[in-house]
């Protein structure tokens, strides 16, 4: 009568061990791959074996991989070699984890290398982007557009080398062009954000939101477009400065009513 309920204690107590011998054996592979991909000291591997490692830490689909491979796409990792972070970026993005789109988002600063935040804009293109993550492509996109200058414009580059300025440059575009992207597939959130921080249909609306909106042709702005002609026509010119040829210049590229 007593056999029973021991054989069944010690039933399980034998599998939680196995359970807790898999798990120390999983996680002890992930930090290895991650060491491995993260280029501490003790692995002197080839950048494609790095990168082969990066692609099999993203095999394990739970939180510890995901924030191993969150260490590495931020910059955090000791020494990653050239692309390694770049596809831990890509990685995240093909998890589709909406926990990650904030801490990729946050990579798109100017001070970033173009190919970090190439991959940040082409990883959001399949996460879920809502209200911080917006705020951070706007942020982005507005520093730029005022002339903030990105890495690649601060190196120094000869007349001779004008075919790589070219490229330069319309990457650039590519990825703005994949940041509006971004904006137009989460519309909500953009317009949201547009009027709480840049003022959308009030009397002062940003000139860079104002700029913005007909590259993102969002006909669902027009009417906070025509409240802030509304609210800005009842200031009188002399003694209030708004943006008003901006704004009718958004208004007519939008084709509001």
């Amino acid at each position: 009568m007593t056999t029973t309920p021991i054989r069944f204690a010690a039933a399980l107590a034998t599998i939680a061990v196995v359970v807790a011998g898999f798990l120390s054996f999983r996680n002890n592979r992930m930090d290895s791959l991650y060491a491995e991909a993260a280029g501490y000291p003790e692995y002197s591997n080839s950048a494609a074996e790095d990168l082969d490692a990066v692609r099999k830490l993203a095999a394990y689909q739970n939180r510890r991989a995901t924030r191993l491979l969150l260490v590495i796409a931020l910059g955090h990792a000791p020494a990653a070699q050239w692309g390694v972070r770049e596809a831990a970026i890509k990685m995240l993005g093909e998890r589709k984890d909406p926990g990650v789109s904030n801490a990729l988002a946050d990579l798109l600063q100017p001070h970033e290398a173009l190919d970090t935040r190439t991959a940040a804009a082409a990883a959001l293109q399949n996460l879920p982007c809502e209200s911080e993550c917006i705020r951070s492509v706007l942020h982005y996109l507005e520093r730029v557009w005022r002339g903030e200058p990105n890495y690649e414009d601060r190196l120094w580059q000869s007349k001779s080398f004008q075919d790589v300025t070219i490229n330069l440059h319309q990457r650039q575009q590519t990825l703005r062009e994949s940041l509006y992207l971004v904006l137009r597939r989460h519309k909500d959130e953009t317009i949201i954000e547009l009027v709480r921080v840049y003022g959308l249909a009030s009397d002062g609306p940003s000139t860079f939101a104002l700029d913005l909106l007909p590259h993102l042709g969002l006909p669902e702005s027009c009417p906070l477009l025509l409240k802030s002609d509304k609210e800005i026509q009842q200031h009188n010119p002399e003694f209030y400065t708004a943006p008003r040829q901006e704004l009718q210049a958004a208004i007519a590229a939008l084709k509001c009513k």
